[in-house]
Formats: structure tokens, C-alpha cells, sequence
């Protein structure tokens, strides 16, 4: 699948957030971070199960509207995260926490695979001692 990763800096929030990108330039995924002094939150990870799409139609009154296919399991989460990961490092970050809303046990093994610790919902990434951790091969880590 082609999708083009953007990182878009959000001076203003003191984060960033990485979008992943058709090549239409529509957005089928994102990633949200905050840094706080060397400590990157996670604020929210998501990828789409799918867009609408609207275009007129030949009837002036009526749109026309298709759904596209489904983005999850495409190893665009991990994309994602593997970006976010590699930018809060850049920024100078040590660590990277956030927590868990959703299927549970999916979510935990999707971030175990990145080396995440995790205890309840809360999620923290150690980002100086991983030994690269979040670089298994795409094959070895759960599409997500």
C-alpha cells in the first residue's frame, strides 16, 4: 500500500503529530505527541477503518458517496509509531507514555512488540535504553 508519512511540527502545543497519507493526499492515519521536558506523550494513535469520499453526481441536488477500503492491519499503526518514536528521540526525549483505550489485549500486544511496559492502561517507553526494540522487522510485530 502507498502511504506517505508527514511529520508536521505543532510549536504551539510543544509537539508534533504525523499524519499517514494516501497519495491523494487523503489521511488514513495519525499519531499525536506532546513533549513535556524529555518525556513524549502519546496522546492518541489512530487508524482509520475507512473515509468517505464525496464528488457531485450528475444530478445537481444528490452527492455521491463511497466508502474506501479499510486501513487497519496494514502496518500503518506501526509506521506511525515507529516515526514518533524515531522524532521524540530527535527532540532530545527519553521516554514516551500514554495509555491504552480500546481492545486491550490487541493494544497490548501491538506495544509489547515496541517494547512498551505496560501496567493497566498506562503505557512508557524507556527511549534510551529500547536497543532498538521498535525496529523488529514488520513481519515479527502485529499490523495495526
Amino acid at each position: 500500500m502507498d502511504i506517505d508519512i508527514e511529520v508536521i511540527e505543532l510549536p504551539d502545543l510543544d509537539g508534533f503529530r504525523i499524519e499517514a497519507l494516501l497519495p491523494n493526499g487523503h489521511s488514513v492515519g495519525y499519531i499525536n505527541i506532546i513533549v513535556k521536558g524529555t518525556v513524549a506523550d502519546l496522546c492518541d494513535l489512530c487508524v482509520k477503518d475507512s473515509y468517505l469520499y464525496f464528488w457531485p453526481s450528475f444530478m445537481p441536488v444528490f452527492l455521491s458517496i463511497q466508502r474506501k477500503r479499510n486501513f487497519q492491519n496494514k502496518g500503518i499503526g506501526s509506521r506511525l509509531l515507529t516515526t514518533a518514536i524515531e522524532h521524540s528521540k530527535f527532540k532530545g526525549c527519553s521516554q514516551m507514555k500514554g495509555w491504552m483505550h480500546g481492545d486491550k489485549p490487541r493494544l497490548e500486544k501491538f506495544y509489547r512488540s515496541f517494547g512498551f511496559q505496560i501496567s493497566g492502561i498506562n503505557i512508557e517507553l524507556d527511549l534510551e535504553n529500547m536497543h532498538n526494540k521498535a525496529f523488529k522487522s514488520d513481519s515479527q510485530r502485529l499490523a495495526f
